[in-house]
């Protein structure tokens, strides 16, 4: 029998589908008490909230991207209001958006929950959401709008603010950003701060007609390129940034600025002399979002150091794995990603570099999602499929 959930999520567009949801978790919040035995040995003062607050928070938090806060059992609704959703989105693997399957090859800066933080979850949601010792006094937590590798070395404001018209509730905006150096540096990472980061969803930092240097995503922390690896950025260039807005809801039919700032650490000359490069594999093109398994590949013409991968989605996949496969046919694991969506692209950094000779091909093979169980965004019609490949070449 399906939920009064599941319901709504295949009777309605992803655009009305968080409306919906919203109805649907304060209804269920009405008829908590009433209805539901308190069976859970965990409680929220006790252990869901150092959960939540430390896996969950930087997003699900007041000012954050999220449009509800769970740092509050009751306070504005919070968690309880919100436990039967929560669950569900647990469950399906919806949230949190961490796509790396652990069968797989290893990945830097993880923002997965443990077997055992899963389970008390899902446990207390289910099981009555009790509230547990109401002499525990939680801390406040607040939304922290700050540069997660200290202050950067140089910071671009965007030109000017962009405006989204109360009639929008998302848009892609880009714009170009003039660095105004004299002379080359080094990069070693690139940060967004953004101005209004309710409405801030994610964001793509390039150099104009050069590399990517960030791919952005609230609650995410930067991570900086391995040791002894950098991005070049030659004199003068300018940097090329995507953000995607997205309100919540509570600012539908309002119009909202935002000036957001893009952040550089630069770092020493790479010992090699080599800059990260990129190497992209494009998927298959086709004029609706397929539902059937598919596979698609490259070769590489210069051999180097695999750091890091950023699959471009088009849609919602089960399964989605790249492997090196060598001359001898012998295959090496490079990423492997379960139930990943197209609204939360990532560079996935590895947590050790693969060296790949010349003439090495990369394969990906990839099993799309029920569309029934599709993304919260929905990736645009004909949106490319696309992996890239940071490598430092050797």
């Amino acid at each position: 029998m399906r939920t009064l959930a599941e319901f709504v999520r295949r009777n309605t567009t992803p655009l009305l589908w968080l409306g919906s949801a919203i109805a649907v978790a304060m209804l269920g919040a009405h008829q908590l008490d009433a209805h539901k035995a308190v069976t859970s040995r965990y409680t929220y003062n006790e252990h869901i909230f150092p959960i939540l607050r430390d896996k969950c928070g930087r997003c699900h938090v007041d000012g954050g991207a999220a449009p509800m806060s769970l740092l509050s059992y009751k306070d504005k609704g919070g968690a309880v209001a919100w436990a039967e959703s929560m669950r569900e989105m647990l469950v399906s693997e919806a949230m949190p958006p961490w796509y790396v399957d652990p069968t797989g090859p290893a990945v830097r800066n993880s923002r997965s929950l443990s077997p055992r933080e899963l389970d008390i979850l899902v446990t207390w949601a289910a099981g009555g959401t009790p509230q547990g010792d109401l002499n525990v006094k939680l801390p406040p937590v607040t939304a922290q709008n700050q540069w997660s590798l200290g202050t950067p070395d140089l910071v671009l404001p965007m030109p000017q603010a962009h405006t989204v018209p109360a009639s929008t509730m998302e848009e892609t905006f880009d714009f170009t950003v003039p660095t105004s150096l004299t002379e080359a540096r080094w990069i070693k990472a690139a940060d967004l701060l953004p101005g209004t980061g309710s409405m801030v969803r994610r964001a793509v930092i390039a150099i104009e007609k050069g590399p990517v240097l960030a791919v952005w995503e609230p609650g995410d922390e930067t991570a900086a390129a391995p040791g002894g690896t950098a991005f070049r950025l030659p004199a003068g260039a300018k940097l090329s940034v995507r953000i995607h807005y997205k309100k919540s809801w509570q600012d539908e039919q309002q119009e909202k600025s935002d000036k957001s700032s893009i952040g550089l650490y630069f770092t020493e000359e790479p010992l090699s002399g080599k800059e990260i490069a990129a190497f992209a594999i494009d998927g298959p093109k086709s004029e609706s979002q397929s539902t059937e398994a598919l596979t698609f590949s490259g070769t590489l013409a210069t051999g180097g150091r695999v750091l890091a991968l950023r699959p471009s989605l088009n849609q919602a996949y089960t399964t989605f794995e790249v492997q090196a496969v060598a001359a001898s046919g012998r295959r090496v694991p490079l990423l492997k990603l379960r139930g990943a969506r197209p609204e939360w692209p990532r560079r996935y950094w590895l947590a050790d570099a693969v060296e790949l000779p010349a003439g090495t091909k990369i394969e990906v093979t990839a099993t799309p999602a029920d569309r029934d169980s599709g993304p919260l965004l929905a990736a645009p019609a004909n949106s490319p499929l696309q992996v890239a490949l940071d490598i430092v070449p050797q």
